[in-house]
């Protein structure tokens, strides 16, 4: 299979001594198309299956030096506020006045000013679901650093800060 290492050699990687590099998360807005395709059976019973199909741009394949095979996405549906450039016109300053969560969304994203996103930087927390929930946080979520310390605080669990 084309972009599929061979078990030992990925084994190798995961278990020598050697942590492997980090892997580089790339944001971007993506299509997503489906494909349809009818089969007619032996049997006369006609099949229709669907293929979904991901389009990224250019740019972000030679980033990440991809060829033809598996990737690894994670995808989230956009909402409206994530499909602005607020780099570019009256949009720039209109950034400054969004809420602090969907600034960092956008920062991730990479679709605000530089110099606007330096207090904003995505940052993964493993936890299971149920420790969010106690916190009274929702998985998946954004939630800031300010919001999980207070929550961790209150929860006994913060240390002093």
């Amino acid at each position: 299979m084309p972009g599929v290492e061979p078990l030992e050699e990925a084994a190798e990687e995961v278990f020598s001594g050697e942590p492997p590099r980090p892997l580089k998360w790339v944001p971007v807005v993506a299509s997503l198309g489906v494909e349809r395709k009818r089969v007619r059976l032996r049997s006369g019973e006609e099949r229709v299956y669907k293929s979904y199909r991901v389009r990224l741009p250019r740019r972000v394949v030679e980033e990440l030096g991809l060829r033809e095979g598996t990737v690894l996405l994670l995808v989230a549906k956009p909402r409206w506020y994530h499909l602005i450039d607020y780099r570019v016109g009256v949009f720039r300053e209109r950034f400054r006045a969004l809420k602090d969560w969907v600034k960092a969304e956008i920062c991730m994203l990479g679709g605000a000013p530089e110099d606007e996103c330096r207090d904003y930087r995505i940052v993964p927390l493993i936890a299971s679901e149920d420790e969010l929930r106690r916190l009274g946080l929702r998985p998946g979520e954004p939630v800031t650093l300010r919001e999980l310390a207070e929550r961790l605080r209150s929860d006994g669990l913060g240390g002093s800060g």
